[in-house]
């Protein structure tokens, strides 16, 4: 969680690729966000637009689109001095984002199933069939970007776009914060869990339910990522 220490040497490069030849930036955006959150890009990594060009093979634009939308995001930080740099995560954010997805999932989470009513959801059963998968395999980066997905699933289902906009842009925090707290504590097994009782209080129509495992699932997992903060802060 905290910024590589220094050595006396240059550190390896990361590997990164794009699949096939593109030049789009969301599709560049998508490669680096992964490295982000697998720890090929570790937290306080410098990110300079010609190293990343060279290593996906494509023109500083589309890196340059990309690392404005991973700032906007919250994934990466820029100042005078240093530059674009991978976010180096701190007990504050973790803070800053569990309290703003307390305060306005839930109600979403509600006001969804008070929409909906009692009905399947065939997405979100997709989503936790992928995530059991991905689970075995622990890819994390992957894991989280499904993770993510699965929440959007059921909270867009309220139809309220200034809610929808409101969580959406938390999304890759949340990400950042999950996978951080998984390098220390594999916490995997237990939050694929909390989704299948989320989303069958969805199913069944119990919003009081679903609202209640959802605050305790997001309490749950800013405590893990904030007790690994803590370890590291003392060693």
């Amino acid at each position: 969680m905290t910024p590589p220490a220094e050595t006396t040497g240059p550190a390896p490069k990361p590997t990164l690729a794009l699949e096939q030849p593109v030049s789009r930036g969301d599709r560049v955006r998508d490669v680096i966000q992964a490295a982000i959150l697998d720890t090929r890009l570790p937290q306080g990594t410098p990110l300079v637009e010609r190293e990343l060009s060279a290593m996906l093979g494509v023109s500083k634009t589309p890196i340059r689109e990309a690392l404005k939308q991973l700032q906007s995001s919250g994934l990466v930080v820029s100042t005078a001095y240093q530059g674009m740099r991978v976010r180096v995560l701190d007990a504050a954010i973790v803070r800053e984002v569990t309290d703003a997805r307390l305060a306005v999932e839930p109600q979403a989470l509600h006001l969804a199933i008070a929409t909906r009513g009692a009905s399947e959801l065939d997405e979100a059963r997709q989503l936790l069939r992928r995530t059991e998968a991905l689970v075995t395999s622990e890819n994390t980066a992957e894991l989280s970007v499904t993770n993510r997905a699965f929440h959007r699933c059921l909270y867009a289902a309220c139809g309220n776009d200034l809610l929808i906009d409101f969580l959406d842009k938390l999304q890759a925090l949340s990400m950042f914060i999950a996978t951080a707290g998984w390098h220390v504590r594999a916490t995997y097994d237990q939050e694929l869990a909390e989704h299948r009782q989320l989303l069958d209080a969805f199913e069944r129509g119990d919003g009081e339910s679903a609202a209640t495992i959802l605050r305790h699932h997001i309490s749950t997992a800013a405590e893990g990522t904030l007790q690994a903060l803590d370890q590291d802060t003392e060693s």
